[in-house]
């Protein structure tokens, strides 16, 4: 028995010693990847990182979901064909400092001083998942810069309390770097076998790798603090708008985006059947043609 137990030991050791290199490398790599791949300025008396792809009208700023940055935006940019992106990351993730946005109004005043450094007078705003909050806010007190708004499987209000009450709690106790890179690798490995789409992986890719966690956590705990209050007049958003969702959203149910549909005046509804809280993203072939549409229409 002592030359299986002492092979077994060697392989765990061997195991954990793997494990741990291959973590400390891409966490390393991670972290300089995120942190040297952007722009970081000060504007209205705040900072904001962002990355800006092209140079073509009309712009597109994107305001990336929970757990995000600029990345997340830049990736998500590739639905946008012949549009110029503007990803910043929102404010407590990666470089942008919490106070660009302590509410999803003071977040949308740093969009809209972003682009005055930009030099951009007006473009669409798209927002997902919580970034949603912020491009909500930029579309209402900033009308006139705002060519349309796009929201993608968009909060547009409170969630319900099964979300902020269970989900919430559960998803804020995972704060570690180790334990999220190990969420992250392991769901980035299993998505080749659920989308063969090319550029759909690459986004989805993105959207799974968001370590460190620790560049970003702050950022996500804010975001659940604004949803607890965000209750918005969306009666006062006066631009087209684009609402993508799917009938299979238990983080954002569905009758959220039918009800934001029917107050937003200039609004219409692509609700995807069987589309889950990714779906804005998934379906190329029904969200690349509404996208389009509406870019034709406010060009």
């Amino acid at each position: 028995m002592l030359p299986a137990v002492t092979a077994a030991a060697f392989l765990v050791g061997a195991g954990t010693a793997w494990l741990a290199r291959t973590y400390q490398y891409e966490m390393r790599a991670a972290a300089v990847r995120q942190l040297t791949g952007s722009h970081f300025v000060n504007v209205a008396e705040t900072s904001i990182e962002y990355v800006l792809k092209g140079n073509a009208l009309p712009y597109v700023l994107i305001s990336h979901q929970a757990m995000g940055g600029y990345d997340q935006g830049e990736s998500i940019g590739l639905l946008y064909k012949g549009c110029s992106i503007i990803a910043p990351s929102r404010a407590g993730y990666l470089r942008t400092p919490l106070d660009a946005g302590r509410t999803p109004e003071a977040m949308a005043d740093t969009f809209a001083a972003l682009l005055d450094y930009l030099n951009v007078p007006d473009a669409i705003v798209a927002g997902y998942s919580a970034g949603a909050m912020s491009a909500i806010a930029f579309a209402i007190r900033h009308a006139q810069r705002c060519r349309a708004l796009v929201l993608g499987n968009g909060i547009t209000r409170t969630p319900p309390p099964y979300v902020m009450d269970f989900l919430a709690p559960i998803a804020l106790a995972n704060r570690w770097d180790f334990s999220n890179w190990l969420i992250s690798v392991a769901v980035e490995r299993t998505l080749p076998l659920l989308e063969r789409d090319a550029e759909v992986l690459a986004i989805l890719r993105t959207l799974q790798q968001n370590n460190p966690a620790s560049l970003r956590f702050e950022g996500f705990r804010q975001d659940i603090e604004q949803m607890r209050t965000f209750q918005p007049d969306l009666t006062q958003i006066r631009v087209p708008t684009l609402i993508i969702h799917g009938t299979l959203d238990v983080l954002v149910p569905p009758d959220q985006a039918q009800d934001a549909a029917q107050r937003i005046p200039k609004a219409r509804l692509l609700m995807i059947k069987n589309g889950g809280h990714d779906c804005s993203v998934r379906y190329p072939h029904l969200v690349k043609p509404a996208l389009q549409s509406l870019i034709r229409e406010v060009s």
